[in-house]
């Protein structure tokens, strides 16, 4: 049985040798020559693929301004002079976070500490 697989394993790489010789290896310069050619290749998509990023991101903001019809300096001049509705002041949003509110706290009003 092991004198088979010594066999089967001699015969393999006697064959493999065999293969390895009818093989035509490029020379230095075919090779130099096939690598620039790849990384050329591949710089040139690349450039190819970052335009084509930049203009549909561009065409996509341009057509999500138009679909929704808005213009950006009307709402951060609203946002600015305070007139939406639903703004909560600076003190309000310390409350907050800090967790204190103001107004009807029932235990604030009955003189019960809160646990922090």
């Amino acid at each position: 049985m092991q004198n088979d697989e010594k066999k089967v394993k001699k015969s393999f790489l006697k064959g493999m040798k065999t293969e390895l010789k009818k093989v035509i290896w490029p020379t230095g310069k075919q090779t130099a020559k096939s690598t620039a050619a790849t990384i050329g290749f591949v710089l040139l998509i690349s450039v190819i693929l970052i335009v084509l990023n930049i203009f549909f991101n561009f065409i996509s903001e341009k057509w999500y301004d138009l679909i929704l019809d808005r213009d950006s300096s009307d709402i951060d001049s609203s946002i600015v002079s305070g007139d939406l509705d639903d703004t909560l002041s600076g003190e309000e949003v310390d409350g907050l976070i800090s967790g204190e509110t103001s107004g009807d706290n029932d235990l604030e009003n009955s003189g019960e500490s809160a646990v922090q």
